[in-house]
């Protein structure tokens, strides 16, 4: 499955040195990091059933409101979420708790990663996968956790992107600038007008 992905065609934005390069690859290595905890192969052997449970969740969410969300790292790396969603869950085998009990009461006793501490990791730029091993949770986790800041970060972004393209910068530089494609880039933009096309329409 993980050789399958890395063998999926990414466009010409997204391919070998491209802008977006670094944007793939984080999207990638999040969902060989789920695939991975679904198949119980991450994590002390303990924690692998919670691992596996965690990624399930994460995977089985239809929810597109966040970044790091299943449906948004397929669609980012062209991929069908439904069709890849369904052979994941359907493949996946079931990792038995130890004891028929779940490790989430003994996981309960460490101390959860507080946001302010993940907010200060990814601000500096410091990839998910350095987060997840800091604080000793998968990738697919830590994009759970901070999905807020995920998504704060993002709108962050997006806002800067439509000041300076209003401000007379170009779709290619905003994609040079920014490491993203141009198609994204685009879509970013096309974002404010229709809001402005619906705020006249309303009027």
């Amino acid at each position: 499955m993980i050789r399958e992905l890395r063998q999926a065609p990414p466009d010409a934005s997204t391919h070998r040195n491209g802008p977006a390069c670094g944007e793939r690859e984080l999207m990638l290595a999040v969902l060989e990091d789920a695939i991975r905890c679904l198949a119980g192969e991450i994590g002390p052997t303990r924690e692998r059933p919670q691992l596996a449970a965690e990624a399930r969740e994460w995977v089985a969410a239809g929810d597109a409101r966040w970044p790091f969300s299943f449906d948004n790292l397929c669609d980012g790396i062209g991929l069908d979420a439904g069709s890849l969603r369904e052979r994941l869950l359907r493949n996946a085998p079931v990792i038995p708790f130890a004891g028929g009990q779940p490790t989430a009461v003994r996981r309960a006793r460490r101390d959860r990663p507080a946001e302010d501490d993940i907010v200060k990791m990814i601000r500096s730029g410091q990839p998910l996968r350095v987060v997840a091993e800091t604080f000793g949770i998968s990738v697919s986790k830590v994009s759970i956790l901070s999905c807020g800041l995920a998504s704060r970060l993002k709108a962050e972004r997006d806002e800067e992107i439509r000041s300076l393209r209003q401000a007379g910068w170009t779709h290619r530089a905003l994609a040079a600038h920014f490491g993203l494609s141009r198609i994204r880039i685009l879509r970013i933009c096309a974002r404010r007008e229709e809001r402005e096309e619906d705020s006249r329409t309303a009027a």
